[in-house]
């Protein structure tokens, strides 16, 4: 889990700010801290408003809005976001979000985070799941630079069954299902290649069973 920290004066006008933080597609309960500062001598703040204002499909909030209903003058409160990053971000490529903050006499500000999904730092190959599966599971891999990347599936005798991938693609974290309803149950190995980097490893077919 990432913690970001923002600490912002709420009893100035309008501000509008950026910080760009890396952050790993797939990872869950991320969180943002927003510190609501209240620097006034004399006023509280009531009823402050902190929403989301500008999100990215890629990001999925636990919630958009959070009310506080009072900040004491020279006191502080925090709002607290947690959201998780789907695994298909695209790597190198930057999201914007972007918070509205108000309070019941129309002070208001914006905060906008910029994030930048970072690519992995490995070629890697994940155990497939659901292993046993019947008839359908998912494969997936990581990839830390654009390459050419091959994915087959082979039977115990080594016999190629499947062709799943054989293209180019760009660095990221990478999904795909393989159907196994048209071939037999039992053991099969799928096997990924990008380069010189190789990787082996065997997944398990229940008994197929189908309904008339």
């Amino acid at each position: 889990m990432k913690k970001i920290l923002l600490i912002t004066l709420i009893t100035v006008g309008t501000i509008f700010s950026q910080t760009i933080y890396d952050v790993q597609p797939g990872t869950k309960g991320n969180e943002i801290v927003l510190t609501l500062s209240n620097i006034s001598e004399i006023n509280s703040a009531e009823n402050v408003e902190v929403s989301l204002l500008k999100k990215s499909s890629s990001l999925s909030f636990h919630s958009e809005n959070l009310s506080i209903d009072l900040i004491e003058s020279n006191n502080e409160a925090e709002a607290s976001f947690t959201f998780d990053i789907n695994r298909n971000a695209p790597v190198n490529k930057k999201d914007t979000v972007e918070f509205l903050i108000a309070d019941n006499s129309s002070i208001y500000l914006t905060k906008q985070f910029i994030f930048n999904y970072t690519p992995p730092n490995e070629f890697k190959l994940e155990q497939n799941f659901p292993n046993p599966f019947n008839p359908t599971t998912t494969i997936q891999y990581q990839l830390p630079a654009d390459s050419k990347v091959t994915l087959k599936v082979y039977d115990i005798l080594g016999s190629e069954v499947a062709t799943l991938i054989d293209k180019e693609q760009e660095a990221g974290y990478k999904e795909v299902q393989f159907n196994g309803s048209s071939y037999a149950s039992g053991m099969y190995i799928y096997r990924l290649t990008s380069g010189s980097f190789s990787s082996i490893k065997k997944m398990s077919g229940a008994k197929w069973h189908y309904c008339n």
